[in-house]
């Protein structure tokens, strides 16, 4: 089971790659944490066109929203505040569920691995994409490109994307 952030979601919806993140995950259907598609609607509220693509295939039952219990309310008051709503739900779920988190905030890597959840980011995925066999190499370089120019998104380092293994 695969949770993404907010901020995974936006940037492959912005280069219009949504399809990738269920290929790398190997899943039909991918969840969000209800405040994430709070986070999206707020989105398509303002008119961006990224957050109306997520919210279509959530309509569609590509995406499905999980709902915080009690147990998942007990642990994000553990969390700090500085992590947003959407990024603390997220990390809860995925703890009560044992699911693997998506987010590019390195914050978020941080607080999961020091709560024993499973998370990946962005770098990471973009790596499977080649390893996988998804894309070529070439096609993820492209893609990187993509997020750079239209997410405004720049790489301190590619190298942990395109290092080959030895």
């Amino acid at each position: 089971m695969v949770f993404i952030d907010t901020d995974i979601l936006s940037i492959f919806s912005k280069i219009q790659r949504l399809p990738l993140l269920f290929a790398v995950f190997e899943q039909d259907v991918l969840n969000i944490a209800a405040a994430v598609e709070n986070e999206i609607k707020v989105g398509v509220a303002k008119g961006f066109p990224f957050a109306n693509t997520i919210m279509e295939l959530q309509t569609q039952g590509r995406i499905q929203t999980y709902y915080p219990i009690t147990e998942d309310e007990n642990f994000m008051v553990s969390l700090p505040d500085t992590l947003d709503k959407g990024e603390r739900e997220s990390m809860a779920i995925c703890k009560r569920l044992i699911a693997l988190l998506a987010s590019n905030e390195r914050r978020v890597m941080h607080h999961c691995q020091a709560n024993g959840i499973h998370c990946t980011n962005l770098n990471e995925i973009l790596r499977a994409l080649w390893e996988l066999r998804i894309l070529p190499m070439s096609d993820v370089r492209m893609v990187v490109t993509e997020i750079e120019v239209k997410d405004s998104l720049k790489f301190r380092s590619s190298a942990t994307i395109f290092e080959q293994p030895k």
